[in-house]
């Protein structure tokens, strides 16, 4: 496949041979850069680096969800440590999973509004049909059976809304979320690299 044919992602992100994973590479001086320094917590309950997050957030949205994806840190200055790196991977699998979490809880609820948003809909709109069907009256009472019918659609339109903009938006972000906690963290030293070539 030519360049001309390859799609953005795949001009951009390299494919892992043992995955077929597109690599989401990230270049770092030292192990403490991965995670936010005035957190005092061990690795393993650390949060992200806001910067790195947003890093790993816009990469993952570039790669469609049907590819695996690879998180590769290149470390320029720090000392091979596999018994740290283990620490940091468990700590960066348990912050994905915060975020997913979090995420759920916010499908959860924002599919609860979207239900309340409904019955009330239902019950505004069989009101004003009630009162248009059986009450008649002047314009004070014509005015109030609009309003609530205007309401009621109001309130409809929220619910479709909620249901089809605003959850899929967070689904979204919690199918990449996922993506990100499955995927195979390496670490590659181009310090030591450097020194063996």
């Amino acid at each position: 496949m030519g360049d001309a044919e390859k799609k953005p992602y795949e001009k951009i992100y390299e494919k892992d041979k043992a995955t077929n994973g597109f690599i989401i590479s990230v270049a770092i001086e030292k192990y403490a850069d991965i995670f936010n320094e005035l957190d005092p917590a061990p690795f393993r309950k650390r949060d992200l680096d806001s910067d790195l997050r947003a890093y790993l957030e816009d990469s993952s949205l570039d790669i469609p969800l049907k590819h695996k994806i690879v998180l590769q840190f290149n470390i320029s200055n720090d000392l091979n440590e596999p018994e740290k790196e283990e620490r940091i991977k468990a700590g960066l699998k348990t912050y994905f999973k915060f975020v997913r979490n979090e995420l759920r809880t916010k499908i959860r609820k924002s599919s609860e509004k979207a239900g309340i948003y409904t019955i009330a809909s239902f019950l505004l709109l069989a009101t004003s049909y009630f009162l248009r069907t059986s009450l008649t009256g002047g314009a004070v009472l014509t005015t109030l059976i609009e309003g609530i019918t205007i309401v009621g659609w109001v309130f409809l339109w929220e619910a479709i809304s909620t249901l089809l903009f605003k959850n899929r938006n967070i689904r979204q972000r919690y199918g990449h979320y996922k993506r990100l906690t499955d995927a195979p963290i390496v670490f590659q030293h181009t310090k030591n690299k450097l020194i063996d070539a």
